[in-house]
């Protein structure tokens, strides 16, 4: 069985794409199928989004420029441990209750009928509703919109880097870190090559140009790439290394940092 419908996100196998609109498109049936509350809990999850959106406007966010680096100041970074800390216990309760429902269920599911799909639908919404209210909570009690807990979650505990495609040549950035190491490289073999005391004045005059040229360079493209920036996020990661590590969970990070607001239709079955 899907790991993520395990976690109450959705049956992909079955077909099943739960977003919060879903219930638009099928009504009152698919309702009923829930088990006659699943208006009210789409309700609820219209009323989670509405509470996003004034989360995010009463605690305005303002991210870096497109292909910037987002600075961590120890202060919100404290802040986004507290409600991370805070929200995991409702993680863990939605974990144990999702995974008794497919105790319960699950035989149900992988044969795949409408109602049973529309149960765990159900069920689904409830369960990851109940977590994010207490995320929102969490959020308000220390003033930190949805919007900076994710971009923060991005930088703390940043996703694994996609595998690239045979099919397609890279296109390397003069500021990735291998093109960096060389001109780094470049800059270390000039100081050598400048104690010779062979040198003429003309050489010596020549090497110590291209040695200002190649530290201003290698300065912009530091800058350019947000080196400075990522290096002071490091430092401050290791100084709260061992709190960033007991709160880590992928999974978590994949379930309750996505945004709150409710999307358009889903893939539900109909009558």
């Amino acid at each position: 069985m899907n790991r993520k419908w395990i976690l109450g996100v959705g049956l992909a196998a079955g077909g099943l794409l739960l977003v919060g609109g879903g219930l638009v498109a099928t009504g009152y049936w698919a309702s009923g199928q829930m088990g006659g509350d699943g208006m009210e809990v789409l309700a609820q999850t219209q009323a989670r989004a509405q509470r996003t959106a004034d989360l995010n406007a009463r605690y305005p966010f303002q991210p870096p420029p497109a292909g910037k680096v987002l600075k961590l100041e120890e202060a919100r970074l404290e802040t986004y441990l507290a409600v991370r800390e805070a929200t995991l216990p409702a993680y863990q309760a939605l974990e144990q209750e999702s995974l008794e429902f497919m105790r319960t269920h699950g035989e149900a599911l992988n044969r795949g009928g409408r109602r049973a799909m529309l149960q765990a639908a159900g069920a689904s919404m409830r369960m990851m509703g109940k977590a994010q209210a207490v995320l929102l909570q969490n959020l308000e009690a220390r003033r930190m919109s949805p919007q900076e807990f994710r971009r923060l979650t991005a930088v703390v505990y940043p996703p694994p880097e996609a595998v690239p495609d045979a099919g397609v040549a890279a296109v390397p950035l003069a500021s990735d870190p291998t093109n960096l190491a060389q001109l780094e490289a470049q800059l270390a073999a000039l100081a050598p090559q400048l104690e010779d005391p062979k040198l003429t004045e003309a050489q010596r005059l020549q090497l110590e140009q291209r040695r200002a040229g190649l530290r201003k360079y290698i300065t912009q493209l530091e800058l350019a790439s947000g080196r400075d920036v990522k290096d002071a996020n490091a430092a401050l990661l290791k100084k709260h290394a061992e709190r960033v590590a007991k709160a880590a969970n992928p999974t978590f990070d994949e379930l309750m940092t996505k945004p709150l607001e409710a999307a358009g239709t889903a893939g539900l079955p109909t009558p």
